[in-house]
């Protein structure tokens, strides 16, 4: 994803080289993912208890746990995994009411801010540091392509993202909104369907581990 993102430039089409293209390995996106969640400066125990009791990021570990053993896994090892993770992965998601699919392309740094009716489609993108609300839906409407998200978007509450959509770096969909339209780069989009409200991006939403 482009990090240079500028306001009102809409990302250009992208094509996935193979089929797990863009899914990061589990040894850089997992300590991502910890780090939206879990402050270094905490003492070991305070750390801890922020994973035991933090149950989005179950919801995190158990996908990038999924990728790891579809993906990178060699061949007897993840087939053996496979089959204590998909009962476990089952078990959780529907007690979590939060669905992602262990080969959904999701960049580092994933942040779920409350588990609940997520659904992501498995031909989705998501770029690095992403966060995502309560209810979220990204899915493909008539078996039409997935949507792709840029680096640090901003998901609200019960936002629907459908068809083959490009939202844009540092963008924000509104809580209850429809986006069915590409997002330019650092717009805030709101409504049914999502409008353009501004242009002042995802920065003051989106807390980087730096910034905890």
């Amino acid at each position: 994803m482009d990090k240079s993102a500028s306001p009102g430039q809409v990302p250009s089409p992208e094509r996935a080289a193979s089929r797990h293209a863009g899914i990061p390995r589990f040894r850089e996106a997992w300590p991502a993912d910890l780090a939206r969640y879990v402050d270094p400066a905490w003492s070991p125990l305070r750390r801890m208890r922020r994973v035991m009791t933090t149950k989005e990021l179950w919801a995190v570990y158990l996908y990038r746990l999924g990728n790891y053993i579809y993906i990178e896994a060699p061949r007897p090892l993840g087939g053996l995994l496979k089959l204590f993770w998909k009962p476990w992965n089952d078990w959780v998601s529907t007690l979590l009411d939060t669905h992602l699919m262990p080969t959904t392309r999701i960049g580092p740094g994933l942040y779920i801010g409350h588990t609940g009716g997520i659904w992501i489609n498995p031909g989705a993108q998501l770029g690095a540091n992403v966060n995502i609300g309560q209810g979220v839906v990204i899915g493909a409407a008539g078996g039409t392509r997935a949507p792709i998200l840029g680096d640090r978007v901003w998901v609200g509450p019960h936002a629907v993202i459908t068809g083959p959509v490009k939202v844009g770096d540092e963008a924000v969909v509104g809580a209850n909104s429809l986006v069915v339209v590409d997002v330019p780069n650092k717009a805030v989009v709101v409504g049914v369907p999502a409008k353009i409200l501004s242009y002042s991006g995802s920065a003051k939403l989106i807390r980087m581990p730096k910034d905890h």
